[in-house]
C-alpha cells in the first residue's frame, strides 16, 4: 500500500488542545503539501477546523485525499451498473464541467445523458446514421453537449429538449472532437485532417427558436444568432462564411485531438497513427505470446494562446510542436490525460527496448518534457485510458481486452488500476509498488473516467463503460472507508 495512506493510519496520541506554535506549523506544512504524509487524520481534522485562509483549504483536500485514498483500497464494494434499457457497446463517456451530468455513445447509434447524483438516465439523443464515437460537453453550459460520428457528421444538441442545435458534414469519419476552452470552437478529426469549427457560425440548422435565456436563440428562418447572457457568445454570422478552417493536415489518419489548460496557456495535442506497425518487443520482456496494439501513435504538443484571436486561423506545424512523444498506446483521447493544475502529462508509451510503461512527463516551462514517474504496467497493449484523478495523486488505468491470466490467476482480470502518482518524482517503479487498487472483472472497457471534482466522490467517484454496453459507477462510501 502506498507510503501516505499508511502514514494518515498510524495511531498517535494528539493533545486535547492544539498550541498556536503547533497549529503554525502545520499549517506551513499544509502549504508545502507534506502533512497528509505526515500527520494521522486526527490531527489533520483538528487543524482544518482551527486553521484559516489557505492553509484550511490545503488542509481540506488533505483529509479529502486520506479519506479516498482510504476507499481506493476497495472501490468495487462501493459500485453498480447504471439502469440502461437497451444500449449496444457502450463507446465514449463526457462528463460536464460542473460535475452533474454525464453522456455516453452507443453502437445503436444513440447518445445517452445520466445524472450524476442518482445515476439515473435522463434523456437519449437520437439523429446520429451511425455510431457516434466521441462525445463533450460544452465547458460552461452543461445543457449543450457535442458528438461526432462515424456518419462523417459533428452535432451540437440542446440535452434539455433533445433537439440537435446545428451539424457539420466534414467528409470523412469523425473518430474525436473537442471544445475550446472558450466555448466557441470545436477542433474535430476526420480521416488525415484536423480542423476548426466555429460551431456558432454558418452551420446547418435543424430547429426553431428557443425562448429558455440559459441556451443559445435560433431563428425560425434558419440564420441563427446566439446570444449567450455570459457574453461568450457571438453575433449572428455573415452570410457565405466558412465556419471551418484546417488546422493540421497530415501523413496519417489522426487519432485524437483535445484542448487542455494550463495556468497560463492553452495546451492543443495532437495524436497521429504512426506509419509503421508497433515494434515486436524482446522475448525476455514478454514471457508469454506477443501482445501487440494494433497501431501505434505519435502525440505532440504545442502551446497556444489564452485569447480566442490567437487560435482562429491556426496552422499547426508538428516541426515546431513544444513536445512530442513518439511511440503511445491510445485508441481515443482518453489515452492520454493533462493533470487539472496543467504541470504533468501522463500516458501509455512503447519502448522498443524496455517494454510498455505508463510514464507521466513534466509540462513546466523550465523542464518541459522530463520524463518523471515511470511504471511498468501488465496487458498494456490493451490499455484504453490513462486518466488523472481530481487530486492529481492517482492516476486511472482502464483495460479493454482480457490478459491472458497467469496460470494461478481466476479467469477474471483487471479492468481497472488505480496508480499511485507521486508527482515531480523522477523514478522507475513496478505496479506492485505504486497499485492503489485493482478492479477485477470479465468486462472490456472503452474507457474509463474519474469524477471532474474530487468533493463529490460520495455520490460518484469515477466509472467506466464496457464493450457490451454497460456503464459501470463506483462511489465513495464513507461507511467502507471508515470501517
Amino acid at each position: 500500500m502506498a507510503s501516505w495512506f499508511m502514514s494518515g493510519m498510524r495511531a498517535t496520541s494528539p493533545r486535547s488542545v492544539v498550541s498556536r506554535e503547533d497549529r503554525s506549523n502545520a499549517e506551513r506544512s499544509a502549504l508545502s503539501g507534506k502533512s497528509s504524509r505526515t500527520s494521522s487524520i486526527v490531527q489533520l481534522l483538528r487543524l482544518r477546523e482551527t486553521s484559516r485562509g489557505r492553509a484550511a483549504s490545503v488542509l481540506a483536500a488533505d483529509v479529502l485525499q486520506w479519506s479516498m485514498g482510504r476507499w481506493m483500497s476497495s472501490p468495487a464494494q462501493s459500485s453498480a451498473y447504471c439502469r440502461i434499457s437497451e444500449a449496444k457497446s457502450t463507446i465514449a463517456l463526457a462528463f460536464s464541467a460542473d460535475g452533474e451530468l454525464f453522456a455516453s455513445t452507443h453502437g445503436d447509434h444513440t447518445v445517452k445523458v445520466f445524472d450524476c447524483s442518482t445515476w439515473a438516465h435522463k434523456c437519449t439523443l437520437r439523429g446520429h446514421d451511425r455510431t457516434p464515437w466521441t462525445v463533450k460537453f460544452h465547458p460552461h453550459y452543461r445543457w449543450i453537449l457535442a458528438t461526432g460520428s462515424l456518419d462523417q457528421t459533428v452535432r451540437v444538441w440542446d440535452v434539455q429538449t433533445g433537439e440537435c442545435l446545428c451539424r457539420n458534414d466534414f467528409g470523412f469519419v469523425v473518430s474525436c472532437i473537442s471544445f475550446h476552452s472558450s466555448g466557441e470552437l470545436l477542433a474535430v478529426t476526420a480521416g488525415k485532417r484536423i480542423s476548426l469549427w466555429r460551431w456558432q457560425q454558418g452551420s446547418q440548422t435543424t430547429t426553431e427558436m428557443m425562448t429558455d435565456d440559459t441556451l443559445p436563440l435560433r431563428s425560425n428562418t434558419g440564420r441563427r444568432v446566439f446570444e449567450f447572457l455570459s457574453g461568450r457568445g457571438t453575433a449572428s454570422d455573415e452570410v457565405g462564411a466558412n465556419p471551418v478552417s484546417t488546422m493540421l493536415e497530415g501523413e496519417q489518419p489522426q487519432r485524437c485531438v483535445a484542448f487542455k489548460r494550463s495556468a497560463t496557456h492553452e495546451l492543443l495535442f495532437v495524436a497521429e497513427t504512426n506509419a509503421d506497425p508497433p515494434p515486436l518487443l524482446p522475448s525476455h520482456l514478454t514471457g508469454q505470446v506477443q501482445m501487440v496494439p494494433p497501431f501505434t501513435v505519435q502525440l505532440w504538443m504545442w502551446f497556444l494562446p489564452t485569447q480566442l484571436e490567437g487560435v482562429l486561423g491556426l496552422r499547426c506545424n508538428t516541426e515546431r510542436a513544444a513536445l512530442r512523444v513518439p511511440q503511445c498506446v491510445m485508441y481515443s483521447d482518453a489515452g492520454f490525460d493533462v493533470s487539472r493544475c496543467g504541470r504533468f502529462l501522463a500516458l501509455c508509451e512503447l519502448d522498443p527496448q524496455v517494454g510498455y510503461r505508463l510514464r507521466s512527463f513534466s509540462l513546466q516551462r523550465h523542464s518541459l518534457g522530463v520524463q518523471l514517474q515511470t511504471v511498468a504496467l501488465p496487458n498494456c497493449p490493451y490499455v484504453t485510458s490513462v486518466q488523472f484523478s481530481p487530486l492529481t495523486d492517482a492516476v486511472l488505468i482502464g483495460y479493454g481486452r482480457c490478459q491472458a491470466p497467469q496460470q494461478h490467476q481466476a479467469p477474471q482480470y483487471a479492468v481497472l488500476r488505480g496508480i499511485q502518482f507521486r508527482g515531480d518524482r523522477q523514478e522507475e517503479m513496478t505496479t506492485e509498488e505504486v497499485q492503489l487498487f485493482s478492479v477485477d472483472s470479465t468486462d472490456e472497457s472503452n474507457v474509463a473516467l474519474f469524477h471532474p471534482h474530487a468533493a463529490s466522490c460520495a455520490l460518484l467517484g469515477f466509472l467506466y463503460a464496457t464493450k457490451d454496453g454497460r456503464i459501470r459507477a463506483f462511489k465513495h462510501d464513507r461507511e467502507l472507508s471508515e470501517g
